[in-house]
């Protein structure tokens, strides 16, 4: 049935569902607050056959500083909703973004590529005239491309400014279920407390080991003990034959991080661990937990880069490690940069190259930069001198006050910083220390060398982010092994934690609506009926159901019934035949699917098979009825099956106390599943019926037996002579004995196993009589008198001429000696023929080999 279209292309019912929201006012939406769309423009991309149309938009973050391009496709057309618009790509404007024009393509004119360093390039086309009015040409879009890219790559940008490309990750093909639930962080997100000790020592190739003296001057300050520890370790030992020496290097690490551990806060009840440590030649950097933290930290990485001589060696550059504690991801950098007063330059240079160069591994993403973090800690020695005085007021001083201000309003980092040459967006603390470096080893004393270096402070703790406050910033002058004084930051920071009882509600709330809309959007079908009930159906009987199919969605659907897996390799079972197949609805349209269902010689093996070994209720079948692009439909196609004897097992029969008709499914499917060795009757009723039957009709039978073909239509009068079967009736027999013959064939063929099995093997090959009387001997009671039987009867027939023994032997064969894996021998045909004679053919001796054959049965017309 196929129904009139309303909508030919659905555009009348978009247009109406939101009216004056413009395209770009519609890809807003999909945005947060602080994220701006300032342009569209049109483009399509091809994969294989098909043009997929989209847009790409340019868009910023305020909180980021920073500009990409997203990349849409459209879900429908034309666009109602912003939940039609579904990203594809993001491009983050970064300095390896490239916009370049293609040249060898077809369309030379309508072609691009986007690409960043994070994936090969994209091709894009596009029309030679825009379609929509708040879309922007081709000129334009790139003008205002790099005219972003150069405003944040290319011009002097405030120290305060801090680029990153964080709030990109809503958008990298996460779902649309994580990026509502990012959208709506501020209902489940709450904010908790931790204390951050940050420390850093350039040890100046002291061993551990060479002094008893306690760390905990440095490590253990502070009211309360820390959460996390970051500890950064310089100069461990800068020997050349101990850096080119991994081992004895690993020793000497090892033996810091015990003594580390040994010096920590002391807490009642705080236990600490050593969460990951990473080293480059003698630069180190240790990051220990308390280990009730541990737990909550769901992701950690490490990483270094080497600068110093020739930028490999490693005596200078940078170790991190990137964590993610609850919610909130975390940094931790420990450099050494460059020495001398005068190199200035070098450690600027050191610094960007560890920044840039400093890259995580993810998983699903390229990367993660420093700056892709929401808390940042950098320490270190960062060996920035205090730039000498053009007067020697710093000599001629004896304010200690003054000097002090002097030193710092000539401290190289600070005035760096503030020129933007280094630490953009970093902070540090009020320093009221004195300059860490350099001093006489085990004294207080600024160097008395030769060289007489100028006070210095080489070692700082600076900071990013936001919900950071600093606690205590400070130097240890009590520890003197080095000509460095260790340095430490405690810090209270609040870092995002899930409530995971709002985040529950959150979520259940943000699935419920986005599986709303992807039923709203997605192509889908309404089937009329889920479950087809063919109620009781007959052995032989055909029935059909039909029912409908109503496509109501804004677009043309497609649909098919999906093909299952082996065995079966079909839409349906045997005993149903499905039409249509497949088909394609118009909008506002309909189609009548037909179900046919006929158990008959061909099919109702199978069924019982499923009857007999499925638990509980058992459905004809469940068809899956797929639309292309949605949601797949489920259709049950149940009923009851009345039992007849056609297809039941010998044994099953003779466990029976009344008529097959008056079983139920389940009642038979008890009796199939019954192995005991207990029957009622030794051979089944309904096989003595035909037998007597025909017995009795004399010269009525000559003819019979002439060919056998399981996919023949059965005669008309077979449905009664079933019924007289199955209800064991005592009037006269309704049919012919054609019809009585057919019935004795099929009521023998068509039992899951064959009458002879488990000795079907041996009896193909059994050489007399009496070796195959021996195999039957071992048979049940009802497959061996049936057999008997069946012989004698057949026998007494020949004898009279009734029908041929050729034929017969051939026929009865077959169907007694059925097999699988012996049916493809050469031979197969002339044994089973073969072992028949020896039974019906009187004249047969025992010493006929079984095999010989006489010749076959060539005139008998046996087709399974």
């Amino acid at each position: 049935m196929e129904r009139g279209i309303n909508f030919p292309n659905g555009a009348d019912a978009a247009a109406s569902a939101a009216p004056g929201k413009t395209t770009m006012e519609l890809v807003q939406q999909r945005f947060k607050s602080d994220e701006t769309v300032h342009l569209i423009f049109e483009a399509y991309q091809i994969k294989g056959q098909e043009h997929v149309e989209g847009l790409l938009a340019l868009v910023s973050s305020s909180s980021g500083g920073t500009y990409a391009i997203i990349s849409f496709s459209f879900l429908r057309t034309p666009l109602s909703a912003c939940n039609e618009l579904k990203i594809n790509k993001v491009f983050p404007i970064n300095k390896s973004f490239q916009l370049t024009k293609d040249t060898k393509g077809s369309i030379t004119e309508q072609q691009f590529d986007l690409s960043t360093d994070d994936d090969r390039p994209s091709k894009y086309y596009y029309h030679p005239i825009k379609t929509d009015i708040t879309s922007v040409d081709y000129e334009e879009f790139v003008a205002r491309v790099y005219s972003c890219k150069s405003s944040m790559w290319i011009a002097e940008m405030p120290v305060e400014r801090m680029l990153n490309f964080r709030w990109l990750d809503d958008y990298r093909e996460i779902g649309e279920v994580k990026q509502e639930l990012k959208k709506r962080e501020s209902q489940y997100i709450v904010y908790k407390d931790i204390i951050v000790y940050c420390a850093t020592w350039n040890v100046n190739n002291r061993p551990c080991w060479d002094n008893n003296d306690s760390l905990r001057p440095w490590l253990a300050c502070g009211d309360t003990p820390p959460h996390i520890y970051a500890i950064g370790l310089q100069e461990i030992d800068t020997m050349t034959k101990v850096m080119l020496n991994g081992n004895q290097m690993a020793m000497y690490a090892t033996q810091w991080i015990r003594k580390m551990l040994d010096n920590l806060h002391h807490g009642t009840g705080i236990e600490y661990e050593e969460l990951q440590s990473v080293r480059l030649s003698a630069m180190m950097l240790t990051i220990i937990v308390r280990k009730k933290v541990r737990q909550h930290i769901l992701r950690c990485r490490i990483n270094s880069v080497a600068r110093g001589i020739l930028n490999t060696l490693g005596n200078k550059g940078g170790v991190a490690v990137s964590l993610q504690l609850n919610e909130a991801n975390i940094c931790f950098i420990n450099s050494h940069l460059a020495a001398n007063m005068e190199n200035v330059g070098d450690r600027n240079e050191d610094y960007k190259a560890i920044e840039e160069g400093m890259r995580f591994e993810e998983d699903g993403r390229p990367f993660r930069t420093i700056n892709d973090h929401d808390h940042i800690f950098w320490l270190g020695d960062l060996n920035y001198r205090v730039n000498k005085p053009k007067t020697n007021l710093l000599e001629q001083s004896s304010d200690q006050d003054q000097i002090f201000d002097l030193r710092l309003e000539r401290d190289q980092l600070r005035l760096e910083m503030e020129q933007g040459h280094c630490f953009k967006g970093y902070s540090e603390g009020e320093i009221k220390f004195e300059p860490t470096y350099k001093y006489d080893v085990g004294t207080d004393i600024y160097d008395t060398s030769e060289k007489q270096r100028a006070p210095a402070y080489c070692d700082r703790v600076l900071w990013k982010g936001k919900q950071i406050e600093l606690i205590t910033y400070n130097s240890v002058m009590a520890i003197r092994q080095s000509d460095h004084k260790p340095v430490y930051a405690i810090f209270k920071m609040k870092i995002k934690t899930r409530d995971e009882a709002k985040y529950k509600r959150v979520q259940e709330e943000v699935l419920k609506a986005v599986d709303k809309r992807e039923n709203d959007n997605q192509p889908q079908i309404v089937a009329e009926k889920t479950v087809i009930d063919f109620g009781l159906m007959r052995f032989n009987e055909p029935s059909i159901r039909d029912f409908n199919v109503y496509n109501n969605c804004p677009q043309q659907v497609d649909f098919k019934f999906k093909v299952k897996d082996s065995p079966l390799n079909d839409i349906c079972e045997k005993w149903l035949h499905v039409d249509p197949r497949s088909g394609s609805l118009l909008i506002e349209s309909a189609c009548s699917i037909r179900i046919r269902m006929m158990v008959d010689a061909n099919t109702v093996t199978g069924l019982l098979k499923k009857i007999s070994s499925t638990r509980g209720r058992c459905d004809f079948d469940i068809l899956i009825l797929h639309v292309k692009s949605g949601r797949d439909i489920f259709i049950t196609v149940t009923g009851e099956y009345q039992p007849s004897c056609f297809g039941l097992s010998m044994e099953t029969m003779c466990r029976t106390d009344r008529p097959i008709s008056e079983y139920k499914q389940e009642e038979i499917k008890n009796l199939m599943n019954d192995v005991s060795p207990e029957y009622r009757v030794t051979m089944p009723r309904e096989f003595f019926l035909l037998i007597d039957y025909l017995h009795r009709q004399g010269e009525k039978l000559k003819g019979i037996f002439q060919s056998y073909d399981r996919r023949q239509l059965l005669s008309s009068q077979f449905n009664a002579v079933r019924d007289w079967l199955d209800t064991w009736s005592e009037e006269e027999f309704p049919g012919t004995p054609q019809t009585a013959a057919e019935a004795l064939v099929l009521l023998l063929d068509l039992p899951d196993q064959a009458l002879l099995e488990p000795f079907v093997e041996d009896l193909l090959i059994s050489k007399s009589k009496s070796e195959a009387m021996e195999l039957i001997a071992l048979l049940s009671p009802p497959k061996r008198n049936v057999f008997m039987h069946l012989c004698m009867f057949l026998r007494e027939g020949i004898e009279r001429h009734n029908y041929e023994l050729s034929n017969v032997a051939l026929i009865f064969g077959r169907i007694l000696l059925r097999s699988s894996k012996c049916n493809v021998t050469i031979d197969y045909h002339n044994r089973c023929s073969e072992f028949m004679r020896r039974f019906i053919n009187i004249e047969t001796a025992d010493s006929v080999a079984g095999g010989a054959g006489q010749g076959g049965a060539t005139g008998a017309g046996l087709q399974t």
